[in-house]
């Protein structure tokens, strides 16, 4: 399997992520899901417990990673054409960033981490389900059929929520639908 988190800028959107890819054969969309959960509650939990000493060096490795000079024109050429095609303009966001490491405390993070996990936060959980006789269910045993190996254009199919997720999910399925009953947020700019 295959796991990494991410932070996210979405359009002035700022959020994180935790994306797992798994073999069918292997896990269930539904036991993966649940895992990455367990793996944010234990996060949680080794970030309250983590000593100031811990912190402090994580951040100071941290400034120190941003403060290293490009090691070949493309890095730099990246960097700054992100600045461009965000419209952002802050080509000098390293700078920026180390400033706002140095005066962030441990305190802070573990704030934030509770204010983005805690009740009332906003999750969006994606199952990207092979559509072979591989996905397994429950209780570990493989379901579903062969697919046609041809060439054809996939639709969508929306499973029904697993009795695993029933508690904590709201169910899509219709995507036009559901994005119609959202606010509509402004375009943020980060310019400073």
């Amino acid at each position: 399997y295959h796991v990494y988190p991410t932070c996210r800028n979405t359009s002035g959107i700022l959020g994180f992520s935790v994306t797992v890819g798994t073999q069918a054969t292997k896990y269930n969309s539904e036991v993966v899901d649940k895992k990455i959960e367990e793996f944010l509650s234990n996060f949680e939990e080794k970030i309250e417990n983590l000593t100031e000493d811990a912190f402090n060096t994580q951040v100071t490795a941290l400034i120190k990673l941003k403060e290293c000079e490009d090691t070949h024109l493309g890095e730099e050429v990246d960097r700054n054409w992100n600045e461009v095609v965000t419209q952002q303009y802050l080509f000098d966001r390293l700078a920026h960033e180390i400033e706002a490491l140095k005066s962030f405390s441990k305190s802070d993070l573990v704030n934030w981490f509770k204010a983005h996990r805690g009740p009332g936060c906003k999750m969006l959980g994606v199952h990207v389900v092979g559509f072979g006789k591989y996905e397994l269910e429950e209780d570990g045993n493989p379901s579903g059929e062969d697919s046609n190996s041809s060439c054809e254009v996939m639709q969508l199919t929306y499973l029904p929520t697993s009795p695993l997720l029933a508690d904590c999910t709201v169910p899509i399925t219709d995507i036009r639908a559901f994005t119609s009953t959202l606010n509509l947020l402004p375009y943020h700019k980060i310019v400073k």
